[in-house]
């Protein structure tokens, strides 16, 4: 084998393992970017956006379609709490971020109501999801194929 082709090969190799250590760490990041950051999610239309806290230290999100209010929740941990509180008597926001999935629950008159995005990929500010699953109570279950994203923005 000449010189040149063994370089390539080293060359292609390299490409290969940079690219797959870049994607295993793009595709487990969510559960060390998401708390205590306030993200914008997009609906699958396009056409509404909600806003969610997550909690500096536990597993609560704020979900509130009001964007000052997800902010002002960032500002301190009582400033969270506060405003926990004061949603939680729609319903308790909960999340859990594990491997290349980002679970996002309501509790709401002892029934349980589950988000699970899948291939969840953290690139800088924004993740991306390839599709989710739902169980809405209620509305139904079932699988969305669409891509959904949340973007950092505090």
């Amino acid at each position: 084998m000449k010189k040149s082709t063994k370089i390539v090969i080293a060359v292609i190799i390299a490409i290969l393992v940079i690219g797959g250590g870049f994607y295993y760490y793009a595709s487990h990041a969510a559960a060390s970017h998401v708390p205590g950051h306030v993200y914008e999610y997009t609906s699958v239309s396009g056409n509404q956006k909600a806003y969610m806290t997550f909690s500096q230290a536990g597993d609560e999100v704020i979900v509130t379609p009001n964007k000052e209010k997800a902010l002002q929740a960032s500002d301190s941990p009582s400033d969270f709490e506060k405003i926990y509180k004061e949603q939680a008597k729609e319903g308790k926001w909960n999340y859990k971020a594990d491997g290349s999935k980002l679970t996002i629950s309501k509790i709401q008159n002892n029934q349980v109501s589950l988000w699970q995005y899948n291939n969840v990929l953290v690139l800088g500010k924004k993740m991306h999801s390839s599709s989710f699953t739902y169980q809405i109570i209620n509305a139904g279950q079932g699988i969305d194929k669409k891509t959904t994203n949340f973007e950092q923005i505090k």
